[in-house]
């Protein structure tokens, strides 16, 4: 009799530690490790006459940056503030890191992902020294604050 009980809880204890794994499992695979770093005044950043006209920017593909697999998995959170041109033609040009934090880890993929941006045609001269937030918070990434 008591060799039977050992069975059924040799048995039992793969089941129960699987149900204790799958409990502590987030939603979209982000589990936060560390603060959110205070983001900075937009205003105070700004050129002045930076980005005339830009209220009538007219997104075309406006595609998110993907939230980087390492500073996911180590629960990292931050913010970059990218500074661009959009040409007449709407496309960017001239994208450069203004500020971010924690230290460079959004800045690349920010980047890399802002210069593929599109927007309607502006004319003239296009627009320079825009600027736009990118919020990494709690594994997802959003535009603006």
């Amino acid at each position: 009799m008591k060799i039977a009980t050992n069975n059924r809880l040799i048995h039992a204890v793969p089941l129960i530690v699987g149900l204790i794994l799958t409990g502590c499992a987030t939603k979209n695979g982000f589990r936060l490790n560390h603060d959110y770093p205070a983001p900075p005044s937009i205003k105070r950043l700004t050129e002045p006459g930076a980005c005339l006209g830009g209220e009538k920017l007219a997104a075309v593909d406006l595609s998110l940056p993907e939230y980087p697999l390492f500073a996911k998995r180590q629960g990292r959170q931050g913010w970059a503030v990218i500074r661009l041109d959009v040409l007449a033609d709407g496309q960017t040009a001239n994208v450069d890191i203004r500020q971010s934090a924690p230290g460079k880890i959004f800045d690349r993929v920010s980047k890399n992902a802002v210069r593929k941006w599109r927007f309607k045609p502006v004319g003239g001269k296009g627009l320079s020294h825009c600027l736009v937030f990118i919020d990494y918070r709690l594994g997802q990434v959003r535009i603006g604050q």
